[in-house]
């Protein structure tokens, strides 16, 4: 490969800041308000101009594993604050009282909402493309974007990029998988009464347009809820693609998630959006022209983000899996529950060391790039998880700040009071008895103030 040498150059430090999260997802977003909230300088880096990363840009509305299937409630915190202030402006749609689907562009000002009032220092419009590290120690984040390359210095960073990116560029291992790539949309003029009879008129026939619109190269448009579904308005999840040249026939075949597209090549990124955007709109037509209450559907959107679903996952110092979710083992240092439906425990609980990188320090990982298999990063890439990993990081990045401790260092036990303080649900947490799972240790310490 040809290449060019980049000539030296003074990058100005634009900021020095106590915690810096890169990636305004869910997971960022938790992270930055969490830090912010204990009374540490963060600043929040996000590439495109609006916060919510899949949850917002992405149309992925569905905000799945706040409950479990019996309907109790393990994700509490930020992520639960998030449900409650869209619905308290109307952004949230329920199909019942555990099946809440968010607003896309409601999300984006209830984010920057949090970020504002908790002190968050916005910066949009921004590359993370590098990393200052030294001796192993992360200590800042090069910038580009339209102001030029620009560099940020920092205590510790928080990695919500979703692809590990911070984490890649310092150096950490990881382990790379590949899903189906999807593009999320969103439509109005359905009428699902109508669909529904059909389905239940005719069902055989309903299987066979599913298998037509597929043969034809588009997807089935199986739509969510929105606040605005009286009018109409849904949006759609689309499984998307697994490799490049994929026919009808293939995809007929091969039903599951696994894929070759590499979230992380821009070619392939490339390849997807294009190619896509040719699918939707074979569907939508087609949808149009054979489905019933589907006559009138119109396109109001296509996200703007591609519907990532795994790549780079960052080597921790214990990797979540599948089996840990099945034993429902119980973590002397779990800073997080969601609802699953694995086994006879209807939870997942998160460890504080699946957070922290094997070998760097000044960094610490949230959202889908956290050390977890390729099992159980299923659960873990969704968007309810992805902030409570968020705030677990966010928060402990500011008591390792205010310590003066790298946060391999950190007292769990002191990171445990103050989720708890801050409403996130954990074993033995003082307002919830979570189906009677406990764990004496973390209760005895955090309702005695142990080790603090």
């Amino acid at each position: 490969m040809q290449t060019i040498t980049e000539p030296s150059r003074q990058i100005p430090v634009v900021d020095e800041i106590d915690v810096l999260v890169a990636g305004g997802g869910p997971a960022g977003i938790a992270a930055a308000v969490a830090a912010a909230r204990l009374g540490v300088r963060v600043m929040l880096v996000e590439r495109y101009g609006y916060l919510g990363g899949l949850a917002s840009g992405g149309l992925v509305l569905y905000m799945d594993l706040l409950f479990d299937r019996h309907g109790d409630r393990y994700i509490g915190g930020m992520g639960w604050e998030m449900m409650e202030q869209l619905r308290a402006i109307g952004g949230l749609a329920q199909d019942s009282p555990t099946r809440l689907h968010a607003d896309s562009e409601l999300f984006k000002v209830i984010a920057d909402k949090l970020c504002i009032e908790a002190g968050v220092k916005l910066r949009l419009h921004s590359w993370a493309v590098d990393t200052i590290t030294e001796d192993g120690v992360v200590k800042g984040v090069l910038l580009e974007g339209k102001s030029g390359r620009q560099a940020v210095l920092s205590r510790v960073c928080v990695d919500a990029t979703g692809d590990g990116d911070i984490a890649a560029f310092a150096g950490a291992g990881y382990d790379f998988g590949a899903m189906r790539i999807g593009l999320n949309l969103k439509v109005g003029g359905v009428d699902l009464v109508k669909f529904r009879a059909f389905q239940q008129a005719e069902p055989e026939r309903a299987k066979v347009l599913r298998t037509e619109v597929v043969q034809a190269g588009g997807y089935p448009l199986d739509v969510g809820s929105t606040p605005h579904r009286d009018l109409g308005v849904y949006w759609v999840n689309i499984r998307g693609l697994a490799q490049r040249d994929e026919t009808s026939e293939y995809d007929l075949t091969h039903h599951g998630f696994e894929g070759t597209l590499s979230a992380v090549d821009v070619e392939d990124l490339t390849y997807a959006e294009v190619e896509l955007r040719k699918r939707l709109k074979v569907a939508l037509d087609f949808y149009r022209d054979h489905v019933p209450g589907y006559e009138n559907v119109r396109l109001l959107a296509i996200a703007s983000q591609l519907g990532v679903r795994d790549s780079r996952r960052i080597r921790g110092l214990h990797t979540l899996c599948q089996a840990d979710a099945e034993s429902g083992i119980l973590f002397e240092d779990v800073v997080g529950t969601m609802g699953a439906t694995y086994a006879e425990h209807y939870h997942l609980q998160v460890p504080y060391r699946s957070l922290v990188p094997q070998t760097l320090d000044g960094l610490l990982t949230s959202g889908r790039c956290i050390s977890v298999d390729e099992k159980l990063i299923h659960a873990l890439r969704l968007i309810p998880p992805c902030m409570v990993t968020g705030q677990a990081a966010g928060t402990a990045a500011a008591l390792s700040v205010k310590a003066n401790l790298a946060p391999r260092e950190l007292n769990v036990v002191a990171l445990q009071k103050q989720l708890v303080a801050d409403g996130v649900i954990l074993p033995n947490s003082v307002d919830r008895n979570l189906n009677g799972f406990s764990h004496p240790e973390i209760a005895e310490a955090i309702t005695k103030n142990t080790n603090l």
